[in-house]
C-alpha cells in the first residue's frame, strides 16, 4: 500500500503572538547594551567642590589685594591676575556661591536688610587669614614687601587655571563641576564671595559691649570666640562661636544687647 505523504507546515501565527515576543527581545537587547546608570552628584560632593572653589577665590583675592597695595606696578599685575582668574572661574564661582547659600540656608538670618550666615563669615576670615600669614607684609620693610609679592605673584600666575574643577581628572569631577555651573544664577566676583559673609573685614576693633558679652559667655562656653560684625556706636554686632558647630548672633544698640 502506498501511503500519501503530506507536506508539513507550522501552525499559523498571528501578529498578536509575534509582536510581544519581538518587543521583549528588543527590550532585553537594549538593557544589555545600556551602560551603568549615572548617579547625580550628591549634596556632599557639591558642597565639597563648592568650598574648594570658594576657598581658592577668597585666598587668591586676599593675596592679590594685599600685594596690590604695595606698589603701582604690583597693583596692575594683581589686576591682570584677577582678570585671568575670573575669566576661567566665573561660572563655577557663581554656582559654588549659590551652593553654599543653599547649604547654609538653615542658619541664614537677616541683618540690616541682607542675608548673613556666621559660618560664611568664619569661612571667609579663615582663608583671608591664611593669605595674610603667608605674606606677613606688616612684618616686612617696604622693599622686602615688593620682593615677596613679586615672587608670590610670579608663582601664582601659571597655577590660576590648573584646578580639578576646571580640567577634571575624572568623569565624576566633571559631573559635579557641571552641576555647579548649571546652578550659576548671578555674576559674582572674587571679592564678593561668599555673599553670605557680607564682606565683613577681619579683625574689626571691638565695641563697648564686647567685654560684657565675653564675660557672660565665659559661663556657658569658656573658649568662646567673638567676631566683630559691626562696631559703629551706638550700633554693634557680634558673632559668637563655641566650637565648630554652636554659634549665636548678638546685636547691641546703646549697650543693650539681644539675639535678633
Amino acid at each position: 500500500m502506498i501511503r500519501t505523504l503530506q507536506a508539513w507546515s507550522p501552525a499559523p501565527t498571528t501578529g498578536r503572538s509575534v509582536i510581544p515576543a519581538l518587543l521583549t527581545a528588543l527590550a532585553l537587547l537594549l538593557t544589555a547594551c545600556a551602560g551603568p546608570k549615572v548617579v547625580p552628584p550628591s549634596e556632599e560632593e557639591r558642597n565639597d567642590m563648592a568650598r574648594a572653589v570658594l576657598s581658592e577665590a577668597i585666598y587668591t583675592e586676599s593675596l592679590l589685594s594685599q600685594c596690590a597695595s604695595v606698589s603701582p606696578e604690583l597693583k596692575l599685575y594683581a589686576q591682570d591676575l584677577r582678570t585671568l582668574w575670573m575669566d576661567a572661574h566665573a561660572e563655577v564661582l557663581s554656582g559654588a556661591d549659590n551652593q553654599l547659600n543653599r547649604a547654609l540656608a538653615g542658619e541664614t538670618r537677616d541683618y540690616a536688610g541682607h542675608a548673613l550666615a556666621l559660618s560664611a563669615v568664619r569661612f571667609k576670615h579663615e582663608h583671608q587669614g591664611r593669605a595674610e600669614r603667608e605674606l606677613r607684609l606688616n612684618e616686612r620693610s617696604a622693599n622686602n614687601q615688593r620682593i615677596v609679592c613679586q615672587r608670590r605673584l610670579d608663582e601664582l600666575e601659571p597655577t590660576l587655571t590648573e584646578r580639578r574643577y576646571l580640567t577634571p581628572d575624572s568623569e565624576r569631577d566633571l559631573l559635579v563641576r557641571d552641576a555647579l555651573v548649571a546652578d550659576a544664577e548671578r555674576p559674582v566676583t572674587m571679592g564678593d564671595v561668599p555673599t553670605l559673609a557680607l564682606e565683613i573685614p577681619r579683625n574689626l576693633a571691638p565695641g563697648r559691649s564686647y567685654r560684657d558679652i565675653e564675660r557672660r559667655m565665659a559661663n556657658t562656653c569658656p573658649n568662646a570666640e567673638l567676631v566683630v560684625i559691626a562696631n559703629e556706636w551706638p550700633h554693634e554686632a557680634y558673632g559668637i562661636y563655641c566650637g565648630q558647630q554652636s554659634q549665636s548672633f548678638i546685636v547691641c544698640d546703646w549697650g543693650e544687647c539681644r539675639a535678633p
